[in-house]
């Protein structure tokens, strides 16, 4: 081959890769499979994962530090409220409590005798008030000497000292015995503490501690659950939330395999902001058994079937926060944002953002803004 032939072979070449370019730039349209937006009647089936958790968990901790003596439940027990669930070593806290009380006794003794001598510093203050007042008479008359009535004068300055004196022992010793029963209530009460009661009825979960074990306030000991108020925490889509009421029904799944009927009891005012998703809190109306608190489980909410415009769940997307679909425009895609109705199993319904027979790309994959398509219609 000459030199000529091979700058003819290349240009050639080059022609046709640069014609190949320009025809996917300029004129190429990827076929991409588009569906009618209709009116459908759309049966909601909204999906959620969750868990089996209680509205009202409680953690049974002691109050005073102390080991474990004796455990009286274990997991899996139902206890009422009130009864004894542990009781830690008492045996210094009832010593205390001996002591406390002896002190009491000694206190109460203490204010019987003080009593007792006010009652006499009283009786002697009177008894000189009564001679002081009958030698003051008789001295005004010249009847006794100024020696003898200064005598009288001092008995009633010191028996009004003694007296005062007694008030103020007596009022000590009521002091004391108000500090020796506060105590003696404290060390009590701080008794009363080694052993651990039920808050209320329930199920107790786990146990957390063992017989020898030391315990602080705070470190749980059980924990336990109201069985009146167990459900599925279960996480729904924001953009669903609209479907949903308080007291719908629902189908619950555990991992288990499990199922049960439930109902909605609350739906929580605060989304997440990461994964977008509300939690909906959903009411066994049969409890489990064995009931397990944070067993995975699955939940499937049924709104009632409504006439709406509908597209293929495939078409929905959420881009940048915004939930919308690929919609065809003069031959390019064009991203709408839409609100989602009900959801069924295959097609979702749009109450805003779609008009009857606008074209929607089924399944969007990498399709961008304004980019140009060949729609293909979907057959039903």
């Amino acid at each position: 081959m000459t030199l000529v032939s091979k700058k003819q072979w290349l240009v050639f070449a080059l022609i046709t890769a640069l014609s190949i370019i320009g025809y996917r730039i300029f004129f190429y349209r990827p076929s991409v499979m588009v569906t009618t937006v209709r009116n459908q009647t759309i049966q909601g089936e909204i999906h959620g994962p969750g868990t089996v958790q209680s509205k009202i968990p409680v953690s049974v901790s002691a109050k005073i530090t102390g080991i474990v003596q004796k455990l009286y439940v274990d997991q899996g027990h139902m206890v009422t409220q009130g009864s004894v669930l542990a009781e830690l070593d008492s045996a210094e806290l009832a010593a205390r409590l001996e002591a406390a009380r002896s002190a009491t006794a000694r206190a109460r003794q203490d204010v019987e005798k003080a009593k007792a001598s006010t009652a006499k510093a009283q009786a002697n203050l009177l008894l000189a008030q009564s001679n002081y007042k009958r030698d003051r008479e008789v001295f005004k008359k010249g009847y006794i000497s100024r020696a003898y009535f200064d005598v009288t004068q001092a008995q009633l300055q010191v028996a009004h000292s003694e007296y005062t004196e007694a008030l103020k022992a007596q009022d000590a010793a009521v002091a004391m015995l108000a500090q020796a029963e506060a105590e003696e209530q404290a060390t009590k009460a701080t008794l009363d503490f080694a052993r651990i009661y039920a808050p209320m009825d329930g199920l107790i979960t786990s146990r957390r501690a063992e017989i020898g074990d030391t315990i602080t306030p705070g470190r749980p000991i059980f924990n336990m659950v109201d069985l009146n108020s167990i459900w599925v925490a279960a996480w729904i889509d924001q953009a669903l939330i609209a479907n949903l009421n308080a007291d719908q029904t629902a189908a619950i799944r555990l991992r288990s395999g499990r199922q049960f009927k439930g109902r909605i009891a609350r739906i929580n005012k605060e989304a997440d902001t990461v994964t977008r998703e509300l939690e909906v809190d959903v009411l066994f109306e049969q409890l489990p058994e064995p009931l397990v608190i944070g067993e995975e489980a699955d939940v499937v909410i049924t709104p009632e079937a409504v006439q709406c415009l509908a597209v293929p769940r495939s078409a929905v997307l959420t881009r940048d926060g915004t939930t919308g679909v690929f919609v065809v425009e003069q031959s390019r895609a064009a991203f709408r944002k839409i609100s989602l109705g009900p959801y069924g199993k295959t097609m979702a319904g749009v109450t805003t953002g779609l008009a009857e027979g606008d074209l929607v790309i089924v399944s969007p994959g990498d399709i961008t803004d304004h980019k140009k398509i060949k729609p293909v219609e979907q057959k039903p």
